[in-house]
């Protein structure tokens, strides 16, 4: 008898599962998340607070007034020593030579001379280049970079 009880039970709560998952909007059907949903044009209209738009152009304005923004580079090079200059200016020519379209920098810090390309707004954007740079330089990795120069945004 209990197992003709849970049986019930599960076969009514399925099926009002199943039928729970259509929902049907009227013209003038507002969700109460301030969205509405009007399904014969397609538009979905956001509400949102003034002091968000405040807060996003003060971020804009920061970024300009500091010329640039938090980012990501990928480092290629990294060593200290007579040669390093050197082996720095030889790392980016042989980067610029295959990428001519990316930015590369020689930074020096010392006593050590970085070489580190690109201008990421994301980690996901640098890890598309450094997928095809691994082969050519094995010692690359993805590093944060505190100011980068604004790319262009397509």
């Amino acid at each position: 008898m209990s197992r003709y009880i849970l049986f019930l039970f599960l076969f009514l709560g399925l099926s009002f599962q199943i039928f729970g998952q259509e929902r049907y909007y009227s013209r003038n059907d507002t969700l109460s998340t301030g969205r509405e949903y009007i399904p014969e044009e397609g538009k979905l209209q956001l509400y949102q607070e003034e002091r968000l738009n405040d807060l996003l152009e003060r971020y804009k304005d920061v970024n300009v007034r500091r010329n640039g923004m938090d980012g990501y580079r990928i480092q290629l090079f990294f060593e200290s020593g007579r040669m390093a200059r050197e082996n720095a200016y030889e790392a980016k020519a042989k980067f610029l030579s295959s990428y001519q379209g990316i930015a590369a920098y020689v930074d020096y810090q010392a006593p050590f001379f970085k070489v580190r390309v690109g201008d990421f707004r994301t980690k996901r954007e640098a890890q598309i280049l450094y997928k095809k740079l691994k082969r050519q330089f094995p010692d690359a990795y993805i590093t944060p970079i505190e100011t980068i120069y604004l790319p262009a945004i397509d």
